[in-house]
């Protein structure tokens, strides 16, 4: 009978491979000590990270914030400390063998590696592969992703490099996509639907196609719902950061731009 290992036990198997090393272990916490590679191959500050176990999985933060903010909605560090490390609405996070385990020092180093460039950047470094903030703008997030993909490469591109933009058109029903400061098409909120449907396809072949929407496969579909569904994202982060403000979560200060910062102005 193989007797089976908890999830800090798989991390601890192949921490040594990932620059880690283990201070201390007891009843599902742990300490490690690790030090993200550096690009020149320069000694780099050693991060001293406690590590709980959390059913089959578990939660990150360092012991004590010495070299990261307590909290940074915009470094993806939740109250508390926890780092996030994952998109639960759509990734495994479950730690029940040696490649979960590989997998999970990855994120957990390119994470680290991030914080250090968003240190020196003031902004996040890896803005392609970032998730919305909140599990409600996180769901948005994957279903607009989603209906880019359908759109096709450049579409999707253009969602992850954060080139689309969702305003009030000239009517309350009304939401106007832009791309690149152009605008594309208008949707009507209430019917869940382009508005004019003659125009031709935005999709990444309509100008091969020569097709209008409305012909043009399910595009007319997936350009409303991606319309909804930027606008939904939109929406639940500016909720995420208005819940925030109402815990009295306050801006690190380490970041340009931050949300929380616009509303601190002239606070001691």
């Amino acid at each position: 009978m193989s007797l089976q290992l908890s999830p800090i036990e798989h991390i601890h198997n192949v921490a040594h491979a990932h620059h880690a090393r283990l201070v201390s272990s007891r009843d599902g916490h742990a300490i490690f000590g690790v030090r993200p590679p550096s690009a020149s191959g320069a000694p780099s500050q050693e991060f001293i990270l406690e590590i709980c176990r959390d059913r089959d999985t578990v939660t990150v933060k360092e012991q004590h914030p010495l070299l990261l903010p307590s909290f940074c909605a915009e470094r993806h560090i939740n109250p508390g400390g926890t780092f996030c490390l994952s998109w639960g609405e759509v990734e495994a996070s479950a730690i029940k063998n040696r490649d979960d385990a590989e997998a999970w020092w990855g994120k957990l180093l390119t994470f680290l590696l991030r914080q250090r460039s968003a240190a020196a950047l003031r902004r996040w470094p890896g803005k392609a592969d970032a998730r919305a903030h909140g599990s409600t703008a996180a769901r948005f997030q994957a279903m607009a992703e989603e209906n880019a993909a359908a759109l096709g490469a450049q579409f999707f591109e253009a969602v992850r490099d954060d080139r689309l933009r969702v305003n009030r058109g000239r009517g309350r029903d009304r939401i106007a996509l832009h791309r690149n400061g152009r605008k594309l098409v208008t949707v009507l909120r209430e019917e869940r639907r382009v508005m004019t449907l003659r125009q031709r396809c935005k999709c990444d072949d309509a100008n091969v196609r020569h097709l209008p929407l409305a012909t043009c496969g399910d595009h007319a579909h997936q350009l409303a719902d991606l319309v909804l569904n930027l606008d939904g994202w939109r929406r639940s982060e500016l909720a995420f950061y208005d819940y925030l403000r109402s815990v009295n979560q306050v801006c690190c200060g380490t970041m340009e731009d931050c949300p929380l910062a616009e509303h601190q102005t002239g606070i001691d």
